[in-house]
This record gives C-alpha cells, structure tokens and sequence, in this order.
C-alpha cells in the first residue's frame, strides 16, 4: 500500500491511497460518526476521546484493499487494532456503511473502552452504520435502506405469529442471539444472525421504554445477566422484539425497500456485506 494522501482530523488520522476528496470526503463522515457516538456514550466513565488518534488505513478501491488483505471472506472492511481498515468505492449508493460499522468497532475498543458480548458489539456497529447519514449529521436511528444487513430484512420473522417464524428458523430464540449459544450455524446463516445482532440493538435504542436502560445494558455488557437485569426476562422481551421486527418491516417496505440497489460480489453473486 503505497499511501498518497495523509489527512489528520480532530479524531482521526487517514492513510489512503484515495484521491484526496474522497478522503477528505471518507475523513467528514467518520467526524460525523464520532460525534454521533460521543452523544451516545459520552456520559460513559472510561469514555476517553482524546487519548490519540484513531488511525485509518483507506485503500482506492476494493482490487487493492483484497490484494493487501487477502483471505477476508465477505468482508468489506475490517477493524484490527490500531487500524480500521476499508476502501472507497464510487459506484455504490451508500460507500460508507462498511467504513462506519468497522469504526464502531473501533469506538467501541479505543474510545469507549467496552467489552460486551457478541450481539451489542455487532449490534451497534450496525444500529450506528445503518443510520441516515447525510453531509452534516449522521441521523442515528433514522434507517437508510442501502445497508447491510438492512437489503435482507424479508430473511426475518418471515411470519406474524412469533411461534412460527421460529420453526420456520426465520427467528432465532433471542436467549440463543444474547448468549451465542444454541442457535443455528453462523457460516450458513450470516445474513440472518446480523438481522438479529441489528435488529434487537435497534429495538432497545429507539424504544422509549427501554432506551433509558440502554446505557446500563452497555455498561454491563449486554450478557444475559445483564439483559434481564435491565430490560427485562427475555421470555417477555421476545413477543415485543418480534412484533417491533415485523412493524419495521412493514414500514420499510412502504418505503420501497424492494427498489434498494446494492452491488455484489462477482465471484459469489452474494451482495457485498
């Protein structure tokens, strides 16, 4: 990787082999991340956001970021300390939402300094890089339609009635989703568990009645314990999250989601995640 461009933000430093606008354009937009997560997590005790930079490693396109990285799967970007690393792409409707999510990850470990369990650490990548993300503000919760895993909402609760969505397997038992224990196979349902992973992230942050609890579920974890402690018996969280999914299906179907455009990957014909 031969870096052309070095751009220092507040927060961040930038190594690309970009042109400089779209670096400069792929540096605002993580701004905007972080001071939409800072809104977030600030109140957080060991939320430190001036320790050092976070760095960003930004490849031209995705021959050159496969060629630097090879063996990655479907991946399209990835965080490995100290670097997040993705590429630019011009010919996607929304460049940025891998770029974002694989920054969460990053807050999450250098900024915010979390440990949490699988499901919250994937879920609020998502629930932050499936935002509305415009030229001044990433609207946090507000769903942009061209993002991962937002494309494959028609995989989950595939049925009205909670019971039969999970035999059909288009719901997994949320005790199995919060423990990551007892559920199908995540290299044959990867789509389906980042549903999940998204959707329950979602559900809790934008719930009133749950969103209050939301920091201490962070604070804790988001292990089981946790869960029940602060939002409630999964038992009873289970029907409400599963009707809150097929409400949120409706409503993005109204909103056209079967028009969403994304690209896919060549080799595999999968869309890229």
């Amino acid at each position: 990787m031969e870096i052309s461009v070095i751009i220092e933000t507040t927060h961040h430093i930038i190594y690309s082999t970009a042109t400089r606008p779209q670096t400069e354009d792929i540096a605002q937009k993580m701004e905007l991340l972080f001071e939409a997560y800072s809104n977030q997590f600030q109140s957080l005790a060991q939320f430190q956001p001036y320790l050092s930079k976070l760095k960003v490693k930004l490849f031209k396109d995705r021959k050159e970021f496969r060629w630097v990285n090879p063996g990655m799967g479907w991946a399209e970007a990835f965080y490995r300390a100290p670097y997040c690393r993705a590429y630019f792409s011009a010919d996607e409707p929304n460049p940025y939402h891998w770029m974002l999510h694989e920054s969460v990850h990053q807050l999450n470990h250098e900024v915010a300094h979390l440990k949490l369990e699988k499901w919250l650490e994937e879920g609020l990548a998502d629930y932050f890089a499936t935002s509305l993300l415009d030229a001044n503000a990433l609207h946090v919760g507000k769903i942009d339609l061209n993002t991962y895993p937002v494309w494959w909402l028609d995989q989950i609760a595939t049925s009205t009635n909670l019971d039969e969505s999970i035999h059909n397997g288009s719901v997994i038992p949320l005790r199995s989703i919060i423990t990551n224990r007892g559920g199908p196979r995540m290299n044959s349902h990867v789509n389906l568990y980042y549903l999940h992973w998204w959707t329950l992230t979602h559900f809790i942050f934008e719930n009133a009645h749950y969103r209050t609890e939301a920091i201490e579920l962070i604070r804790k974890g988001g292990g089981i314990k946790a869960f029940e402690q602060t939002i409630g018996p999964v038992n009873r969280v289970q029907p409400e999250w599963h009707a809150y999914v097929i409400n949120l299906k409706k409503q993005l179907w109204e909103r056209d989601l079967k028009s969403v455009r994304f690209t896919t990957d060549g080799e595999s014909g999968q869309p890229k995640q």
